[in-house]
């Protein structure tokens, strides 16, 4: 069973996910659909596009053993941004169970390349500045995280366009956010995955190939189509806008920043250099003090005072960093937004005349008078302890890394007076994107063992696991509800046990409130709850996640970006935008499910059709692998690990009343490489797949059992047919669809055929036919046609006595001199001379003619027994004369006699021969050699 249990479990999804269950795993439908595809197509070329939470990094990583299971991985590569190296090394070493080799520095990469291991792990942003050394090792695989970050023009676009060109290698992309808003750029990624697409695609060929690409190149599937397939798998998340009152200190700060930024921006054209600065002050100032008066005081104090150059990239920046889209910094250079900031500060602040300059400074000098009062900061400090009383952790997201370090420098004091909870700098965990990947992951087991509290930047959070924790917190209110959505989907994931909730606070300022009354609440889905969750003595905005955005705001023709919003903000003209910003949401989009349409749950369920079943019975598995094992799962994946294949064999069971035949349907590809194999087993009519057939298998084979070689010939069609309605058609189909594409210049799919092979065959035979059967070589009854009527059976104790050698010397006698005149007949008629030696040679009978001469040593048998026993003498003198020498047993002496002569006994190219009619049939048994005090020779 070692065999079929393998088979079976390997290249049935559902199975082989559900065998990680220990591994904390928890199957899933649209996952086994992943594997599924990947289990039938060569080369494996996919982007695996769920929405965030889905399970994209343990899709990939089973994809990858199960090419490793079956032999076609000796070496991957994994490439993600810095950030995730950590985390993709404990899940390698975790579904995996291999240590993978982390590529962190590059005079590292040439040495640790030769290291004999099968998976590696870089960073995109050191492979790409060593694109040569990496391309030039012999991958197998290629998996790419977050591969919407190799935007096309960019360095890291051409490391993996030289990284993936050759279209036989397997690869996979991951990405919850792969197309950005940016047909072109969307297209670009599409061609790394398929080299032979062409580098210009007309719009009409464009809407052909996203079509095509859905259930083939792409996969996409969401949340709702999770829960459709699974029932309930995503608890409620809620979302909840706070509003915070202010000091009069913090509320005259801003009023005379928005008057400061109000006058910069008056006079200007939109995409001036003191437009973008005043953006830049009014997002910074969103965030934080800290942040807002860091900004102010590198305009305000910069030794470039006066010095003008010319404006340059402007609307290069204002694309890269504020525009209405996913991932919204998109600058290589930089490890975090502040960076980039900073350096247009530096590029632009020369534009301000000495007038603005003093507005700015009188700003500054406003929020240096704010002191150690921060009212957003301690209204967090109450949501904050809300939650971990209830043994919650909480995240809060802020989009700097001068905001992040402003909170770690001033949370703990404001927890311990307001609260009395003890939490110093160094007990809150942190993130962002300028760690090292020891921090990094120091920082995640912190948050994981021991936190109560993580503080992130977006950068660092991208693609990372923090279900462990169940609440978000908005720093600053974004802009965009994309953000919202990418940072909430780090916790509402799967695996996620409790019901989450995030939060957005707003102050209690003119712009804070203009943006919650024109944005927030005009396109969101939320309603004032007074007195629900954290008791901070202000209304709380909420509403259910999963329904959050309004569809019924009032369109306006124009679309907007995050710059326009926050200029609008400036001017006082935010009232009207709540269209726009819907509008622009909606055409992004559409953009994205036009690109890349969702897999529907409908669809999902007809692909898994043939494979999906009830989950395997633990006791069940236990009893087929072994009895009473602790981990029958760590059982069945060493068994995945072993390559063993089978010919053909047939189990023969003792009063069943029925037959099973198991199928393999086998897919090849054009060069005849197996890819996949499918176990089927058919009994009297009826088809089981998967677990089913290890079960109702191992009901049979609870009787008394025996198994020979070879299978019967013949197949049955009903199998075929079901495998290309049920499989080929609707998977395999598809991806020949997709090469049918006029515009493709050259095929990337291999093209597959279908064989369908009897591997096992069970049959049922009476009690009396299993008698016969269980003594005699099944071969041996075959030729002779052999039934209970004519066959003398030895009884246990004749077995038992003669193994002990107790038979009666009187009847051994009589069955040797009997099988001795049986033989000198049998070689008389066939013209030899024969001669008894018995008495003077260790064998019995000389037979000669024409001169070629045999040895012969004779054993005789009442019952039918297929036993010889030698003296060690006899041994050696057989082992000396092998050309010559023969064993000849004579049994069923009592009834019909049975010849079977073996030429060779010792020897691994022995011949067994069977005697009928007088002729000689060769039949291939096996023979069981034993050493006691003699040799004992017996056929079985």
């Amino acid at each position: 069973m070692r065999w079929l249990i393998r088979d079976v479990i390997l290249h049935n999804p559902h199975l082989f996910v559900y065998s990680y269950s220990d591994k904390g795993i928890i199957p899933f439908k649209h996952q086994f659909q992943t594997l599924y595809h990947a289990m039938l197509i060569r080369p494996v070329r996919l982007m695996i596009a769920d929405e965030i939470g889905l399970g994209k990094t343990i899709q990939a990583l089973l994809i990858a053993k199960y090419l490793d299971l079956r032999g076609e991985i000796k070496k991957a590569l994994i490439v993600v941004p810095k950030v995730l190296r950590e985390q993709w090394r404990e899940e390698v070493k975790r579904i995996l169970e291999e240590a993978p080799e982390i590529i962190d520095r590059g005079i590292e990469i040439e040495r640790k390349l030769r290291r004999p291991r099968k998976y590696f792990i870089i960073s995109i942003d050191l492979a790409k500045r060593y694109t040569k050394e990496i391309t030039s090792q012999d991958w197998d695989l290629v998996i790419v995280d977050e591969v919407h970050n190799a935007t096309l023009g960019t360095q890291r676009y051409e490391f993996l366009k030289e990284l993936t060109k050759n279209k036989n290698l397997n690869v996979i992309f991951l990405s919850a956010t792969p197309h950005r808003g940016n047909n072109k750029d969307y297209l670009a990624r599409l061609r790394l995955l398929d080299p032979t697409l062409p580098e210009e695609i007309s719009p009409t060929n464009e809407k052909k190939l996203y079509m095509r690409t859905r259930g083939t190149l792409v996969l996409r599937r969401t949340k709702k189509v999770v829960n459709e397939l699974e029932g309930e798998v995503f608890k409620k998340c809620h979302f909840g806008a706070i509003v915070v009152d202010v000091s009069d200190e913090e509320r005259k700060f801003f009023e005379e920043l928005n008057r400061a930024l109000f006058e910069l921006v008056k006079d200007q054209a939109d995409y001036s250099p003191l437009t973008l600065l005043a953006v830049i002050i009014r997002k910074r100032a969103s965030s934080s003090y800290e942040a807002a008066l860091k900004t102010l005081t590198r305009i305000v104090e910069s030794s470039h005072r006066g010095r003008k150059e010319k404006a340059k990239g402007i609307e290069e920046y204002v694309e890269k960093i504020f525009r209405m889209g996913y991932e919204e910094l998109e600058i290589e250079e930089f490890e975090e937004i502040d960076d980039a900031i900073h350096k247009i500060i530096d590029e632009y602040r020369g534009f301000l005349d000495e007038r603005q300059l003093e507005k700015l400074k009188r700003v500054l000098e406003l929020g240096k008078k704010i002191g150690n009062k921060d009212s957003k900061l301690e209204v967090i400090s109450d949501i904050i302890a809300y939650h971990i009383r209830k043994g919650e952790k909480v995240i809060i997201f802020t989009e700097f890394r001068d905001t992040l370090e402003y909170i770690l420098g001033k949370l703990p004091g404001i927890l311990r007076e307001r609260h009395g909870i003890l939490l110093e700098s160094d007990d809150i965990a942190k993130l962002h994107g300028g760690m090292k990947s020891e921090e990094i992951e120091r920082e995640i087991k912190k948050f994981h063992e021991r936190s109560d509290l993580l503080v992130s930047t977006d950068v660092a959070s991208e693609g990372l696991n923090l279900h462990v924790a169940s609440v978000v917190i908005n720093y600053e209110a974004p802009w965009s509800p994309i953000k919202l959505e990418q940072r909430v989907g780090r916790i509402w994931r799967l695996n996620q046990r409790k019901e989450t909730n995030a939060y957005t606070v707003f102050l209690a300022t003119e712009t804070d409130l203009d943006v919650l009354n024109n944005l927030y609440k005009k396109i969101m889905n939320i309603k004032e709850a007074i007195g629900s969750g954290p008791i901070i003595g202000k209304p709380i905005f909420k509403g259910d996640f999963e329904n959050l955005w309004r569809e019924d705001v009032e369109e306006r023709n124009e679309e907007v970006s995050e710059y326009e919003l926050i200029l609008a903000s400036i001017k006082g003209q935010l009232k009207g935008y709540a269209g726009a910003l819907v509008r622009t949401l909606r055409i992004l989009k559409q953009k994205v499910e036009n690109a890349v349409p969702v897999n529907p749950a409908g669809s999902i369920k007809r692909e898994l059709s043939l494979i999906l079943e009830d989950t395997p019975d633990i006791e069940v598995l236990k009893g087929i692998v072994e009895k009473n094992v602790p981990n029958p799962f760590r059982l069945v994946r060493a068994l995945l690990r072993e390559n063993s294949k089978i010919e053909g064999i047939q189990v023969l069971v003792k009063g069943y009343n029925g037959s099973m035949d198991v199928y393999y349907v086998l897919f090849y590809d054009e060069e005849g490489r197996e890819v996949y194999r499918y176990p089927i087993l058919v009994e009297n009519g009826r088809y089981f797949i998967g677990f089913n057939i290890l079960r109702r298998i191992s009901e049979v084979l609870t009787k008394e059992y025996k198994i020979v070689k070879g299978v019967s010939k013949g197949t049955d069609y009903k199998v075929r047919t079901l495998i290309m309605d049920r499989v080929y058609f609707p998977i395999i189909g598809r991806y020949m669809d997709y090469e049918k594409l006029s515009i493709k210049r050259d095929r990337l799919f291999k093209r597959i055929k279908v064989e369908i092979k009897k591997v096992l065959e069970i049959k049922g035979v009476s009690e009396g036919e299993f008698e016969i059967i269980k003594r005699v070589p099944v071969e041996i009854v075959k030729v002779l046609g052999l039934d209970f009527t004519n066959v003398e059976l030895p009884t246990e104790e004749y077995i038992k006595a003669l193994e002990r050698n107790f038979v009666p010397l009187n009847k051994i006698l009589e069955s040797e001199r009997k099988a001795m005149e049986i033989v000198m007949e049998l070689e008389k008629t066939r013209g030899y001379n024969v001669e008894d030696v018995s008495l003077r040679e260790h064998y019995d009978i000389r037979a000669f003619k024409d001169g070629e001469e045999k040895y012969i040593e004779v054993k005789g048998h009442y019952p039918m027994l297929f036993l010889a026993e030698l003296t060690e003498k006899e041994y050696k003198f057989a082992l000396k004369n092998e050309d010559k020498y023969w064993i000849y047993i004579v049994s069923n002496i009592a009834r019909e006699p049975v010849i079977v002569k073996i030429y060779k006994p010792f020897s691994q190219d022995r011949k067994v021969f069977i005697v009928k009619n007088g002729e000689d049939v060769e039949v291939k048994v096996d023979i069981e050699v034993n050493k006691k005090a003699r040799h004992v020779l017996k056929l079985g």
